[in-house]
């Protein structure tokens, strides 16, 4: 299998793969520098856009009257679609300082779900939110330090969240209003195996989940057992997403930050000398079909 770096991004943590089917270009954010890019696959260019942001980016979604919306450290906000623009519309951790969203995504329905984490990834500071069109934020899981993924079963009734520092990923079970009505873990990660990061689900319903520091990504079954083991060239794969004209492309993000004693230790020119792919974007063909990543109703 064939794995190539599209882009040699040098991000410090690139995350939130987005693909956007219609333009055939996929968006990415690098969380804490921060910024949003959008990466065109056939021509190679990436485009940074000039936008007034938080100190800390965590995931990115299109809205389905169109813009996106995005879940920072100061929140929830709206941006209009030639990214002129940012409104926020609040926050359900204005009080806690150190809590930032890390990674967000959209169920079938149009409801985000959007996680959040301690900045200094010690406390157990993660919650897990949902927001419904012309809602409010609604807590649905909280008790660990960061929140990954989520990511959800075809049907959008099985959501996938990654409790990344206790090395577990949960399946929580919704009812047809958007209730949890089951939950239980659906794997566990060695500690010779990294950290599960973001994830994406394909067309036959399998979990497909990064390994920060683990240099793989892992295919799973429905049942929760390993399909396959994608070993990467980066070491710290972050976020992944389905696109190409077909769907079959998973593109992937990766990080140059790493966490030594409590502390960010960012990459220096003579790291990116020695690893000039780190922080990049990435991309091989699966074989497989993905699934569209859908739009919020917000």
């Amino acid at each position: 299998m064939l794995i190539r770096c599209v882009l040699e991004a040098r991000a410090v943590l690139a995350e939130g793969a987005l693909w956007s089917p219609a333009e055939r270009k996929l968006y990415w954010i690098d969380q804490m520098r921060p910024e949003i890019h959008r990466f065109d696959p056939s021509t190679g260019r990436d485009e940074k856009f000039d936008l007034d942001l938080p100190d800390q980016l965590g995931g990115l979604a299109r809205r389905a009257g169109g813009g996106f919306v995005l879940a920072g450290s100061d929140g929830f906000s709206l941006i209009d679609a030639g990214f002129a623009g940012r409104r926020l519309i609040g926050s359900p951790f204005a009080d806690q300082p150190r809590a930032t969203f890390n990674d967000a995504k959209v169920n079938r329905d149009g409801t985000l779900f959007a996680g959040t984490t301690d900045k200094l990834e010690s406390e157990k500071l993660g919650q897990l939110y949902t927001l419904a069109p012309g809602g409010s934020p609604k807590l649905i899981a909280d008790g660990f330090i960061c929140s990954n993924g989520p990511s959800f079963s075809p049907d959008g009734r099985m959501v996938y969240h990654t409790r990344s520092q206790d090395r577990e990923i949960w399946a929580y079970e919704l009812d047809g209003d958007g209730n949890v009505v089951r939950r239980e873990i659906f794997a566990r990660i060695g500690q010779d195996e990294g950290i599960p990061d973001g994830s994406t689900v394909d067309a036959e319903g399998f979990l497909w989940s990064t390994h920060w520091a683990g240099g793989r990504i892992t295919r799973y079954r429905p049942d929760g057992s390993i399909d396959r083991v994608i070993e990467t060239p980066c070491h710290s794969p972050t976020s992944c997403c389905f696109g190409g004209p077909d769907l079959t492309t998973l593109f992937f993000t990766s990080a140059s930050i790493t966490m030594v004693d409590g502390a960010w230790i960012y990459m220096d020119e003579a790291g990116f000398a020695a690893d000039p792919t780190a922080g990049g974007i990435f991309a091989f063909e699966t074989g497989i079909t993905g699934l569209e990543e859908p739009l919020f109703h917000g």
